[in-house]
């Protein structure tokens, strides 16, 4: 059980350099209600809502209200409230420091048995000192994520049997009413179980193989249509998720051209280009990486979801969650001292440029 203080270590390390800054600055801001925070709370509090802008929000004919958001995290806000007298603030803080040391715990537990002491070790220490790992310490669901792909990744590597097919069902589904992209963790179980099959010689034509596929799958886009078929006995709007985005003006476009924008028209070390450089360098730099094609592949597909909606806004609380970037610096066969002198990048990137932004209300 020693090497189980690792983790305990390394949240201690990642709460008190983000308290501790706090304190120095005299600012509460990371516990505030900020941007999306209050969307959730407002959730939790009040439920959905959906109404048509006004002069104050966005220009008439848009919708605005909360319906952009995803239920998870704020229901387990209004289940804890009650516990802690009340207080939304203090029940997501709580919540979101709980999930933080339990993802990382549940996340050192599962790369420890899969590759070993040390590149559990330096995975966690990749997570806590990324560029905007503060963010797990917010009212943002990041830390949520965390604790639930740890979990999911330790019941789909680590389980079997009915009770694991359940869990694995019921994580994954809480994933997707967590989170927009969360969906995009699918990747993993159906590479991994197509990659298990080929190696086996199964008959992909066969209807047991796409119906088993279907069970990986079926549940990180189940919580989306739940929500969505809410929203419609609600707001008899199926696609009210897309219409109120609409104001936003995301719109699909070839990734690569949102990030080559982004780094030429912006400075090389603004918010957005060092978290798409430090996140892009993992991929780059730790080549031949030491985890399954299901994880770094998932980690891909993650860096480039989100410029492919055609903007870099938010894009460092984004890549917060390519948790499998972090293992690929922890399994790397690259030296250890040139793994924590990247680590150590993504720290100076967070003190210097992340956290100063966020607590002066220029983070979305």
């Amino acid at each position: 059980m020693k090497k189980y203080w690792i983790p305990v270590i390394i949240f201690i390390s990642l709460t008190a350099l983000y308290i501790g800054f706090s304190a120095v600055k005299g600012t509460p801001y990371l516990y505030r209600p900020v941007w999306d925070v209050g969307q959730y709370v407002d959730i939790s509090e009040r439920g959905y809502d959906a109404h048509p802008c006004t002069s104050t929000d966005y220009p008439p004919g848009e919708i605005c209200g909360n319906v952009g958001w995803y239920p998870l995290w704020p229901l387990v806000i209004a289940i804890v409230r009650p516990l802690v007298g009340g207080s939304s603030q203090t029940a997501y803080v709580g919540l979101a420091f709980l999930f933080t040391f339990l993802g990382l715990l549940l996340l050192f537990r599962f790369v420890e048995r899969k590759y070993g002491t040390v590149p559990a070790t330096v995975t966690l220490a990749a997570i806590a000192f990324s560029p905007a790992s503060f963010y797990l310490l917010t009212g943002f669901p990041y830390a949520l994520m965390l604790f639930l792909i740890s979990l999911y990744l330790s019941l789909l590597y680590f389980s079997s049997g009915l009770k694991g097919e359940i869990g694995l069902f019921l994580t994954a589904l809480a994933l997707s009413l967590c989170y927009p992209s969360a969906l995009l963790f699918a990747v993993i179980p159906v590479v991994r179980y197509i990659l298990d099959k080929r190696r086996s010689g199964e008959n992909f034509k066969k209807i047991r193989f796409w119906l088993d596929l279907g069970k990986y799958a079926a549940p990180f886009i189940l919580g989306t249509l739940l929500l969505w078929c809410y929203f419609y006995y609600r707001f008899d709007d199926f696609f009210l998720q897309f219409h109120f985005q609409e104001k936003y003006q995301r719109a699909a476009e070839f990734p690569f051209t949102t990030l080559f924008r982004s780094l030429t028209r912006y400075p090389i070390f603004s918010p957005e280009n060092a978290a798409i450089l430090w996140y892009g360098l993992i991929l780059l730099l730790f080549i031949p990486y030491g985890i399954g094609p299901e994880l770094w592949l998932t980690a891909i597909v993650l860096y480039l979801f989100s410029p492919s909606t055609g903007t870099t806004l938010s894009i460092y609380r984004h890549y917060l969650i390519i948790f499998p970037a972090y293992m690929i610096i922890g399994t790397s066969r690259r030296p250890l001292w040139f793994r924590l002198l990247f680590i150590l990048l993504g720290l100076i990137l967070a003190v210097f440029i992340m956290f100063p932004g966020f607590i002066s209300n220029r983070l979305i």
